[in-house]
């Protein structure tokens, strides 16, 4: 005798993606097996279970995005400071800059006292 069929619901499925569930999570809220979810999946769909949470994952992923600027644009300086770093790709620091008492030679960096460094800055200079 086959089991029963069950139906999920491909609404229902669509919106609960958008909370990155894990297969076996999904498969608990819509009581099937997990073998279930990856078929309806594959049938209406034609990906994998995390190819589909993936792609129902912009919504959210664009209303945290939107809710962080919000903040920003509100006034939180410490969501302002993420938004440039993490949206605008700013830095506390450029790579190029160079710390104290370092002089950087092609890739390789070497630490000097104040007098070599005065002794390299002599010699570029064309003073021996």
């Amino acid at each position: 005798m086959a089991r029963p069929s069950k139906d999920v619901d491909i609404t229902k499925l669509k919106a609960l993606m958008r909370l990155k569930p894990t297969l076996e999570d999904t498969a608990a809220f819509f009581e099937v097996s997990d073998r279930t979810i990856e078929r309806v999946i594959r049938k209406h769909f034609k990906v994998s279970f995390v190819e589909f949470r993936d792609q129902n994952m912009v919504h959210t992923r664009l209303n945290i995005v939107r809710k962080a600027i919000q903040k920003a644009e509100g006034g939180d300086n410490t969501m302002l400071i993420f938004c440039l770093k993490n949206l605008c790709q700013w830095r506390d620091k450029q790579p190029d800059e160079d710390q104290p008492g370092q002089v950087n030679v092609s890739t390789t960096t070497v630490v000097a006292s104040d007098d070599q460094l005065k002794t390299l800055v002599d010699y570029a200079k064309g003073k021996k």
